[in-house]
């Protein structure tokens, strides 16, 4: 399948709005394939290439239809983002958390991330979930992001993904 890129003149229109079961294709597909470049080279090849659009689709399907909640961005109709979060499994960092922020590699540094992260932070406030955490692997190549949006460097834990040991870091916002 051909990746579908603008031309270089092109002005799109963004939409970031809630996430329905409807989307859960489009986004396994986002969330595979940001996976797979943002952690090639940090997690085995063989691992990454058995993540299944179909297994995530299913999962995605199944949250969005039983009270989970995401927001999706959209350029022209075609989602190019998802994020995705709830009450933080550390409340002492803060009582939300984002577990999911991914832009398409050819999205990047368009503000959409930025977009995403709002709407999420905005959800949570709204479900009375004050301060805000953020987990990411240091290793992580798109870690700065988080930090260019103010993200404080609050802890360290190591977990195990594919039988290897990684170090991720958790951002805070106070609120």
């Amino acid at each position: 399948m051909k990746e579908w890129l603008p031309s270089a003149n092109w002005d799109p229109v963004l939409t970031v709005r809630r996430a329905v079961p409807a989307d859960a294709r489009a986004i396994a597909r986002t969330y595979v394939d940001c996976w797979r470049r943002a952690y090639a080279g940090i997690l085995p090849a063989s691992y990454l290439a058995g993540l299944s659009y179909e297994a995530f689709e299913r999962h995605w399907k199944r949250t969005l239809s039983t009270g989970g909640w995401a927001f999706v961005s959209e350029v022209e109709g075609r989602i190019v983002g998802v994020a995705s979060g709830g009450r933080s499994r550390r409340p002492r960092l803060g009582r939300g958390e984002i577990y999911v922020l991914y832009v398409d590699e050819n999205w990047q540094g368009r503000g959409i991330g930025r977009c995403l992260f709002d709407a999420c932070h905005y959800e949570l406030a709204v479900r009375r979930c004050s301060g805000l955490v953020v987990w990411v692997l240091a290793a992580n190549p798109a870690r700065g992001f988080y930090e260019r949006l103010g993200g404080v460097l609050a802890d360290e834990n190591t977990l195990e993904i594919a039988g290897v040991p990684l170090r991720e870091v958790a951002y805070v916002w106070p609120d």
